[in-house]
């Protein structure tokens, strides 16, 4: 299985909570846009070193959340933690 490579739309979409760690790696739990016609609607973006970390596409929060919060606790294994924070919009 491939790494999956998220389309620009995410990028261009507004931040719900981030996390932040001493390397310089993150991970991003974003909500698009534009949801997909296959009801994607939100993102998980990350650059830690973990090989259990992956970016991923999800329908719902809920499901969005529980991988961001899992990769900020796999990624805690490679790197210490500095920041997590939910943006206030």
């Amino acid at each position: 299985m491939g790494y999956l490579q998220l389309p620009k739309r995410v990028f261009n979409s507004p931040l719900i909570k981030y996390a932040n760690f001493k390397d310089g790696s993150h991970v991003n739990l974003i909500k698009l846009n534009k949801p997909y016609a296959t009801g994607h609607a939100y993102a998980v973006h990350e650059t830690t070193k973990s090989p259990f970390c992956s970016n991923g596409l999800f329908k719902t929060y809920e499901k969005a959340l529980e991988k961001f919060n899992l990769m900020v606790k796999n990624a805690k294994y490679e790197s210490e933690l500095i920041e997590l924070e939910e943006v206030k919009r």
